[in-house]
This record gives C-alpha cells, sequence and structure tokens, in this order.
C-alpha cells in the first residue's frame, strides 16, 4: 500500500471534507454567475421603471445611466467566474475563457452613446471616459497576455488534448482573437473606442451560443454511447436550447429590426436569458458533481 493509499484510508474524515468543500465551490460558482445575471437585470429594471418605461436602444446603453456601476462589476465578475469555470472539453473551456475575457472589454469600454451633447459627435464615447477607457483596457490586455502565459506553462492539471483538432481550433481562434484586438487598439485607437464594444459584445454571445451547442453535442454523443439510434439523441435539452438562440437571433434581425428601435436591446435580452436557463439547467444537472479524483484526495 502507498503512503497516498494509506493516508486516503486513514483520514476518511479529511477525505469527506475535502471533497464537500469543491462541490461547495463549484456550486457557489455556479450560482454566482447566475446570481450576477440576475442583479444586472434587476439593476437595468429598475432603471427602465426610473424612466417610466422608456428603454434605451441597448442593455450596454445603460452603461450612461445610474445602473453603470452594477452593470460593470456584473459583467466583471461574470467574466472572471467564466474563466475560472472548467469546461467538460477543452473546446469548451476555451469558449468559455474568451467569453469572459471579452467580457472585461464590454464592461470597461463603454458603446457610443448615440445622444450627442454640445460639442460632442454623435455615436461616440464622451471625452471624458477616453483616459479611463484607454487606461483600462491596457490592463486588460497587459494582465490577459500574464493570464494566457501562467495557463499554459504554471497550470499543468488543465491537461489539455491538443490532438484534439476542434481544441486547437478553439485554441487558435483565443489566441487570435487576442492579438486582433490588441491590434485593433494598437492601429486605429479612434474606431476602437467607437466600435471596440460592439465587437467585443458580439464575440461574447457567439462564444455563450456555441457553449451551448457544444453541450448538445455532448449529450447526443452521450446518448449514442449509452445505444440510442436515429434522430433521438438530437432531441435533447441542449439542442433545443442552441437552436432557440440562433432562431430568436433571426428572427430579431431579420423581423424586430426594421420595426422597433430597440431591437438590440430585445436581443441581448433574449440571448442573455436563454443562457441564464441553460446555465440554470446545467447547475441542477451537475449540482452533486464533480467529485475529485481519488488519487487527488489527499495531498502527497
Amino acid at each position: 500500500m502507498t503512503t497516498a493509499t494509506a493516508q486516503r484510508t486513514d483520514r476518511p474524515a479529511e477525505v469527506e471534507e475535502y471533497r464537500n468543500e469543491l462541490q461547495a465551490t463549484y456550486r457557489y460558482l455556479r450560482l454566482g454567475i447566475i446570481l450576477l445575471t440576475l442583479t444586472l437585470g434587476f439593476s437595468v429594471g429598475m432603471q427602465i421603471a426610473a424612466d417610466g418605461g422608456s428603454v434605451l436602444p441597448s442593455v450596454s446603453a445603460y452603461y450612461y445611466t445610474p445602473a453603470r456601476a452594477v452593470f460593470v462589476a456584473s459583467l466583471v465578475a461574470v467574466g472572471t467566474c467564466m474563466v475560472i469555470h472548467r469546461g467538460r472539453s477543452d473546446t469548451e473551456d476555451v469558449l468559455l475563457n474568451l467569453a469572459g475575457y471579452l467580457a472585461f472589454f464590454v464592461a470597461f469600454v463603454p458603446t457610443a452613446r448615440v445622444e450627442a451633447t454640445e460639442g460632442e459627435a454623435a455615436a461616440a464615447i464622451p471625452p471624458d471616459f477616453v483616459a479611463a477607457v484607454t487606461n483600462n483596457t491596457w490592463a486588460i490586455f497587459v494582465v490577459g497576455l500574464g493570464a494566457f502565459a501562467v495557463e499554459l506553462l504554471v497550470v499543468p492539471q488543465r491537461e489539455r488534448n491538443m490532438d484534439s483538432r476542434s481544441s486547437r481550433v478553439a485554441f487558435a481562434v483565443t489566441v487570435l482573437a487576442y492579438l486582433g484586438l490588441l491590434a485593433f487598439f494598437l492601429l486605429a485607437r479612434q474606431t476602437f473606442l467607437e466600435w471596440g464594444h460592439g465587437v467585443a459584445a458580439i464575440g461574447l454571445f457567439i462564444c455563450i451560443v456555441c457553449v451551448v451547442g457544444i453541450n448538445g453535442v455532448a449529450l447526443v454523443r452521450a446518448r449514442r454511447a449509452a445505444g440510442a439510434t436515429g434522430a433521438a439523441p438530437w432531441l435533447n435539452r441542449y439542442t433545443y436550447g442552441f437552436l432557440g438562440m440562433v432562431l430568436s437571433a433571426a428572427l430579431v434581425i431579420g423581423v424586430v429590426r426594421p420595426l422597433l428601435e430597440q431591437w438590440i436591446f430585445v436581443l441581448e435580452a433574449a440571448l442573455i436569458l436563454q443562457f441564464l436557463g441553460f446555465w440554470i439547467t446545467q447547475t441542477v444537472e451537475r449540482w452533486t458533481v464533480p467529485e475529485p479524483p481519488q488519487d487527488h484526495l489527499v495531498p502527497g
């Protein structure tokens, strides 16, 4: 019997406590994303009520309202939780990391303000915001590069399987996204200030839609491995969720956009609510997992 095995056998109470701590941390991490999203929704809802029911063109436009602090804090916290959360596959994990990273840009680089004040151009960030945005953006890029290095060199427990084609593609997309945003910021600063928020937001939403789709495909594979055949494996909650997000986006862009000035708000709200529904469903499904591998229950 090895020393590690003896320790596991002799200290069942510590092993169980360790397992419970990991499980509780996992639960709180998933619940955190749910509660933070609800906090943002409640804050925006209160501002809509305060404005007499008037809705701004997008959720991001509430950056310029009293809801700003909650908007920024919620996005930063949700982004952090997404980066910390380990996806079940390397591809899902990379997409969650990218979505979480982009959330920082969405939070710190405000959407252009359509309403111009005297001396300001329409559809631009107000001049007194530029210094803060530039400072925050540099911080994101510098620390993001450091985090990327840590991910590759110091955190071997991630154990990415780069032999997988999908993993390599997802990883390459992440690198290109970082380099693309950095080049955008360095070479077209004014354009970045005006459109950086939108680019990051679009990337964020694409990532979360793909996360839902990946979970649908994973469930299909699991059902086929269990013996299911034909189209039945595809009829699962996650493929429905993915199709719902894609169809709602197409419906809003194709039908609602010509009819409603606030079509972006409707699109963002629809995708956020659907992803929240996916995350709640998955949290319930995984409430009792993950459990730590037996070889890692007791250090040493």
